[in-house]
């Protein structure tokens, strides 16, 4: 892995999709985070076109299922915090709308240190590469640092 020594990353923001890359990302952010109060912001977005799809398919009503939605993220960033080791808060964080546009907003919001995300996430596809991605536009979006991790180990996948 390379050195960031160089930067100091005492509060971090790192997005959670709980896609097996997200999980080794935020696993590498515990490591990365240096300072006096080490944080990390595990920030997961409910993204309400997913909810509305599942409604126009009578899966159920779209409030129940952001709920659920909800609630789900909550019980996941939760084991997350818990897992954290001693030395680094782990702050949860659930908010909703479109993914990288939350992601920038809460960065800028909690003004961190940088933004660590991976380089694909849960719905990201091969198609992706050539019509941007999540972690493209936040790296477009944001004006803070962000730090975009292959995910997987450094084999370039994700």
């Amino acid at each position: 892995m390379m050195e960031l020594d160089m930067m100091e990353l005492n509060e971090v923001l790192v997005p959670m999709d709980f896609s097996a890359t997200s999980g080794v990302v935020f696993a590498r952010s515990l490591e990365m985070v240096n300072g006096e109060d080490p944080v990390v912001i595990a920030h997961h977005v409910l993204d309400p076109s997913l909810a509305e799809f599942a409604e126009s398919h009578g899966l159920g009503k779209k409030a129940e299922i952001l709920a659920e939605m909800r609630a789900r993220a909550e019980r996941e960033l939760e084991e997350l915090r818990a897992k954290a080791p001693s030395g680094v808060e782990v702050q949860p964080l659930v908010s909703e709308g479109t993914p990288f546009y939350e992601i920038v907003r809460k960065a800028e919001e909690f003004a961190v240190d940088a933004v660590i995300m991976g380089k694909r996430g849960m719905r990201e596809s091969p198609e992706s590469l050539f019509f941007g991605s999540t972690a493209e536009r936040v790296v477009r979006g944001c004006t803070l640092p962000v730090i975009v991790l292959p995910g997987s180990g450094g084999n370039g996948g994700g």
